[in-house]
């Protein structure tokens, strides 16, 4: 995984395949086919695993130095928000991976989604699973792939905020 990182980051998804991948590891791609049962195996999984270890803030969301509910779920979609947008700009070609074999793919997006909402939801205490979609996705813009080329284009910040402010309201405590 940590080849399959690298390699795509220095050529890009669409110039790395198996044999490519296998011949840095010193092996052949057939090898590769033990664990992963193809390309698109393999790509979802490293596109999760860099997923996972850019949103680790929010597996769990420490919520310790927060006095409200309110605080506390602003902070989880300002956290959510702001890592990705962050590794959009850091690590574009991972981005990008992200994009296609997570967001792109129904079945990972929606496993994604609900990690995202058991976080949310452990957070902030709020049981209603209607009432937090609906929350995450008034944020969507902030931290959806298919808005990421406009964040570079506005005051990310402000804008969050002022969704936030329309929001807050809904939110009791």
């Amino acid at each position: 995984m940590e080849t399959a990182h690298r390699m795509v980051v220095e050529h890009g998804m669409e110039k790395v395949n198996l044999s490519k991948v296998g011949s840095e590891l010193g092996t052949t791609h057939a090898a590769i086919y033990k664990y992963f049962s193809g390309k698109e195996e393999l790509w979802t999984e490293l596109a999760l695993s860099w997923l996972d270890h850019e949103l680790a803030r929010l597996f769990p969301f420490d919520t310790g130095m927060y006095s409200s509910k309110k605080e506390i779920v602003h902070e989880w979609l300002w956290v959510l928000s702001q890592s990705k947008y962050e590794a959009y700009v850091r690590e574009p070609e991972m981005f990008k991976l992200y994009t296609t074999y997570i967001d792109q793919n129904p079945a990972t997006l929606v496993r994604h989604i609900g990690d995202l909402l058991r976080s949310l939801k452990a957070a902030s205490g709020i049981e209603d699973m209607g009432r937090l979609q609906a929350i995450l996705l008034a944020f969507s813009y902030f931290s959806s792939p298919a808005h990421a080329d406009n964040w570079s284009r506005m005051d990310f910040k402000a804008e969050f905020e002022g969704v936030w402010k329309l929001i807050e309201a809904g939110i009791e405590g």
